[in-house]
């Protein structure tokens, strides 16, 4: 837990291990400890983000063959005549081409929530990355940041 620490209080976050693990969990007590009494609808907001489990039945592996599936359909030149719809379809259908036997088949609405949810967590990685190299701090090596 020190290197979590450690590295935490290098990106500015106030850490302690009594924090929940989980993202919703952490949203649930932001919004407490800043208003006494949530309203109505903010109570039933934070329980639906409690009851949400979308991108949970999704093992890693399945998402080194759905980024896979986006890298090799991305660089494939079709036009620019090509719709949202189709685009998915054609990672979805190299997806399910890909994928091991075991795993479920995956439609392309299914495709598009996962990938979106992979992309928007790695741009938030990136970003905090991104501020640490940005640092101008003396002495230390990309290693040491």
């Amino acid at each position: 837990m020190d290197a979590d620490q450690s590295f935490l209080d290098t990106l500015g976050f106030d850490y302690t291990q009594t924090q929940p693990e989980s993202p919703i969990g952490e949203q649930a007590t932001r919004s407490t400890q800043h208003q006494a009494t949530p309203s109505t609808q903010q109570r039933s907001a934070i329980i639906e983000k409690e009851k949400s489990n979308k991108g949970k039945n999704w093992s890693s592996d399945e998402d080194k063959v759905l980024i896979a599936a986006w890298a090799n359909t991305s660089l494939d030149i079709v036009g620019t005549d090509q719709n949202r719809d189709a685009y998915w379809a054609r990672i979805s259908e190299y997806y399910n081409i890909h994928k091991e036997s075991s795993w479920p088949e995956r439609n392309p609405n299914a495709i598009n929530c996962c990938y979106t949810l992979i992309n928007r967590e790695t741009s938030k990685f990136c970003g905090c990355l991104q501020q640490i190299l940005n640092k101008e701090e003396s002495g230390r090596t990309i290693a040491e940041k």
